[in-house]
């Protein structure tokens, strides 16, 4: 029984490590699809350029959000995010997007979300 888990053990642990990566982005994903700007910024730390890019987005559009984890280390994590952005007052389709988010994190808290410029408005034009 030892062997098993000194063979499975760092297995187990990664695995856990994803589960909570994904515990604590998916509430991000669920808040940019509930278009609720203050659930989004209420889990990740104070950053006025997320801010206003989460708020202006939320205000201009429905979006559709799914997060894959690309790659994991011990306290940061690449996402692959991608987004359907559809315009509120027309229901059409305004962009798609598709990018690596980079969070760093501590337990089941994260420290910073980047980049910023991910999260933007559509420049209509």
């Amino acid at each position: 029984m030892t062997r098993r888990l000194a063979l499975f053990g760092p297995a187990l642990l990664w695995a856990d490590a994803r589960q909570d990566v994904l515990d604590m982005t998916a509430p991000l994903a669920a808040a940019l699809s509930n278009g609720d700007a203050d659930d989004f910024l209420a889990r990740v730390p104070a950053d006025a350029s997320l801010e206003t890019n989460v708020r202006a987005l939320t205000a201009q559009a429905e979006v559709t959000s799914s997060i894959q984890i690309a790659s994991l280390e011990k306290d940061m994590a690449e996402l692959d995010w991608y987004m359907q952005i559809r315009g509120r007052a027309t229901g059409s389709l305004l962009e798609r997007r598709r990018g690596t988010v980079k969070i760093r994190f501590r337990k089941h808290e994260i420290l910073s979300i980047t980049p910023a410029d991910f999260f933007k408005p559509v420049e209509v034009r």
